[in-house]
């Protein structure tokens, strides 16, 4: 195996311990489980987090159309 990919396989590796130590310390502040925290957070939080920055990104596009436009 290549130095690179070992090195990728290994942050990987680091990434994903580091989410679910995050997740489990997420769960004992807010005193629920593993699983209640992840669902918050995977199904709740981070699609409604896409949802505002696909809209703040089209208000630019239209901001930005508008500004062209003008000049």
């Amino acid at each position: 195996m290549s130095p690179f990919l070992h090195l990728l396989g290994r942050l990987a590796h680091l990434a994903f311990w580091y989410c679910c130590d995050f997740m489990v310390n997420l769960a004992n502040l807010t005193r629920t489980s593993y699983y209640e925290a992840n669902t918050w957070v995977l199904l709740l939080l981070l699609p409604m987090l896409l949802a505002l920055l696909i809209g703040v990104r089209v208000a630019q596009w239209f901001r930005l159309r508008r500004l062209r436009r003008k000049y």
